[in-house]
């Protein structure tokens, strides 16, 4: 299609530049004195009045042309950014987000949209490169054997930070949401963590095992509001590091065994 055009373009140069020279060549034929008959310049003026009304009815085509083609073009790429967008939407994390903007960065059909999601990356590049630091930091952690208070803080505080990268760009308040309470890297630890909530009130503690971490997890709430209204109400006496999730999307899958659920 491209190859098209650029003849198209060509010819219409061609096109015009033809009177030019005419008229060039013309005009240094009267300079040098020479006569010319009236049949002749008759002849030349009605060519010029065939061929001025050639050209614009040429040119009128191309405009037109290129208006509907312009049109047509910006229609398909609004359909297909309307796409990206709901995709991006609903990717779930950070990283997801990073590896369709590495995607669509290639593959892309327009120049435009291309370098759209060029910048996309750049955008999002330094929230990637935290979310990989906070994740390798956090494996760190758990392939340990046994943790100290302060490293049990630490894994804690780094979980909390990742989380903010696993979730959507836009939440909805539907769902099961859920607060975390605490984080240990064995279930003893977990357990311990558990009766102490239980003695301050929290109802319906349950512990959860993700990614190699026992985690303490509040009951179900239809909302996150609720979630939140319910974790605010034992600030003070609770980690100051709990956070509320969409348990739908923390933990797609879960499976329990008799002590704790373990997340798939």
């Amino acid at each position: 299609m491209d190859m098209v055009n650029d003849l198209l373009n060509w010819f219409g140069l061609i096109y015009v530049g033809l009177p030019l020279c005419t008229l060039f060549v013309f005009a240094i034929f009267l300079l040098s004195g020479k006569k010319i008959f009236k049949e002749n310049i008759d002849r030349i003026i009605d060519f010029g009045k065939w061929y001025i009304v050639s050209v614009a009815l040429v040119f009128s085509a191309k405009i037109i042309e290129s208006s509907f083609t312009e049109r047509e073009t910006g229609i398909k790429e609004m359909q297909v950014y309307d796409k990206y967008v709901s995709t991006i939407l609903e990717a779930d994390n950070i990283e997801a987000r990073w590896k369709l903007a590495e995607y669509f960065s290639t593959v892309t059909p327009t120049d435009r949209l291309r370098t759209r999601w060029v910048e996309y990356k750049l955008v999002i590049e330094s929230d990637y490169k935290k979310f990989k630091d906070l994740e390798e930091k956090e494996n760190e952690l758990l392939s340990k054997d046994s943790l100290t208070v302060p490293q049990v803080e630490q894994l804690s505080f780094v979980q909390k930070e990742k989380a903010s990268f696993e979730r959507r760009l836009v939440e909805t308040n539907i769902g099961r949401w859920v607060i975390v309470f605490t984080g240990d890297s064995d279930l003893e630890g977990s357990i311990f963590e558990l009766n102490k909530l239980k003695d301050i009130g929290v109802e319906d503690v349950n512990i959860y095992l993700r990614s190699n971490s026992y985690r303490t997890i509040s009951k179900i709430f239809s909302n996150k509001r609720e979630a939140t209204s319910y974790l605010n109400s034992f600030r003070g006496k609770i980690r100051s590091d709990a956070y509320v999730v969409d348990l739908d999307k923390w933990c797609l899958a879960e499976d329990f065994n008799g002590e704790y659920y373990e997340c798939k």
